[in-house]
C-alpha cells in the first residue's frame, strides 16, 4: 500500500496525489455539473517534480495554474484503499497504464 495525500473527499478521495515508481502522480474525479454528480474514474496525470513540495505543505493552488496532460484513467472501483479511504491505496493499478506518457 501507499501513502497519498488528498484534498475533496465525496465517498472516496476525489483527488490524490502519489509517489509510484518514482514518479509523481495526480487521480483526479471532479464533479460534472452537466451530469449532476462524479465521473467513476479517476483521470491520471503526472505532476511536474515542484509540486510535491507545495502538496506537502498542504498548498494545492497550483491545480488551477498549470495545464497538464492526461495519461490516461482508472475506475474507481479498481482501487483498493485502506480501511478509511484516506491515507493508503494499492498503487499497482498505475501500472496498468503503461509507459505512463501523456494522450
Amino acid at each position: 500500500m501507499t501513502r497519498f495525500s488528498y484534498v475533496e473527499f465525496y465517498d472516496v478521495p476525489r483527488t490524490i496525489a502519489l509517489t509510484h515508481r518514482g514518479k509523481f502522480y495526480l487521480l483526479q474525479s471532479t464533479f460534472d455539473d452537466t451530469r449532476n454528480d462524479y465521473p467513476a474514474e479517476y483521470t491520471v496525470y503526472l505532476l511536474p517534480d515542484f509540486t510535491k513540495a507545495q502538496i506537502d505543505k498542504g498548498d494545492w493552488s497550483f491545480l488551477g495554474k498549470i495545464h497538464l496532460e492526461p495519461i490516461g484513467s482508472i475506475p474507481i472501483q479498481s482501487v483498493s484503499f485502506d480501511s478509511t479511504k484516506r491515507r493508503e491505496l494499492d498503487a499497482s493499478i498505475l501500472d496498468t497504464l503503461g509507459q505512463c506518457e501523456p494522450l
